[in-house]
């Protein structure tokens, strides 16, 4: 086949990683793709991945951005339009009179308006949480997936200089609102642990002031970014969720892929794969920490009892499962245009 994706990102997370590996994976099975995107993202493709650059600064509705995704477009002999998140499902909806090819979404994130999305030939979202805003008979839930990770262990206590004695907690993820660090921070003020949190963002000097004023008892280090993430997960006794919001968790599913525990707010993929005993409602800081406290205290059980979850992300969870997921959406939209 030969697809188009379209996303105006200019950020470098989640989205930027999906729409690289998962065109990175639909060229290795065969299929040809190109990726229109800002210059910068496409910088980072393999040479094997079509290019077209967009300006993307540019806004939404701004004649010039949608004058040249429109040309390039039209001349590239596409089966399909393939919009990655909501910019990108704007302008390709705004183009579609000129357009005679399928087009198709997919939503990454909770929205407070989905209008938009409904009025493309399919729409994939990447939970059924998401899905379940969307008209049904035409929406699919694909679920990201991810290599699987190789990450060798590591004393965590001897390279962090924590207490043999306590317990280490991973939380990964960027420094911002949504990702709900300062609940985690309230949540294991006072109790005889470590914690680790692994990235970088705008919430950094503020949760490193959080940090700061815990209990003695407690010990927090904000390590900024680490290439080396997944070894600390993996190495950790727990990987905790503390969002407040999103589209999807890759921090639960890399965790789950590593065999690490996990203990997550009510936000998917967590949500939609771990027992309810795994979960605690988004934002409540006494019901993070008194779930925190009883798994702590149980960890064979606690690991026993996620044995199906981590045998449902090996099945699920993996980038060529999630490509053959998409194909097979990509192969229906074709087949009825």
């Amino acid at each position: 086949m030969n697809i188009c994706m379209v996303m105006a990102s200019r950020g470098n997370g989640g989205l930027e990683k999906h729409v690289r590996e998962l065109a990175s994976e639909l060229v290795r099975q065969g299929h040809d793709i190109t990726v229109a995107a800002p210059a910068a993202f496409l910088a980072s493709l393999p040479a094997n991945i079509g290019r077209m650059p967009i300006p993307a600064h540019l806004g939404r509705y701004h004649p010039w951005l949608l004058l040249k995704l429109l040309l390039a477009l039209r001349r590239g002999g596409f089966d399909l339009v393939h919009a990655q998140a909501s910019k990108a499902a704007s302008l390709v909806n705004q183009l579609r009179p000129w357009l005679a090819l399928p087009v198709l979404a997919t939503l990454h994130n909770i929205k407070r308006d989905v209008r938009l999305y409904a009025r493309f030939d399919h729409v994939i979202a990447v939970s059924r949480q998401l899905a379940a805003s969307l008209p049904p008979e035409k929406t699919s839930v694909v679920y990201n997936g991810i290599v699987a990770p190789e990450a060798a262990a590591l004393d965590i206590r001897q390279h962090f200089a924590l207490p043999a004695d306590y317990p280490v907690l991973v939380a990964v993820g960027r420094l911002v609102h949504a990702k709900g660090f300062d609940l985690l921070l309230e949540a294991v003020d006072g109790l005889p642990l470590a914690v680790l949190i692994v990235g970088d963002g705008p919430e950094h000097a503020r949760l490193t002031k959080r940090a700061q004023s815990l209990n003695t008892i407690t010990r927090c280090i904000l390590t900024g970014h680490r290439d080396d993430a997944p070894s600390l997960m993996r190495s950790a006794d727990a990987v905790l969720i503390s969002s407040r919001r999103e589209g999807f968790s890759y921090v639960c599913n890399e965790a789950l892929l590593l065999g690490t525990c996990v203990l997550a707010t009510d936000v998917p993929v967590a949500n939609e794969v771990l027992a309810p005993d795994f979960i605690v409602p988004t934002g409540d800081v006494a019901s993070l920490r008194s779930r925190l406290c009883h798994w702590l205290g149980r960890r064979t059980e606690w690991a026993a009892l996620q044995q199906p979850a981590r045998e449902f992300a090996a099945r699920q969870l993996t980038l060529p499962v999630m490509a053959a997921n998409t194909l097979a959406v990509y192969r229906r939209l074709v087949h009825h245009a």
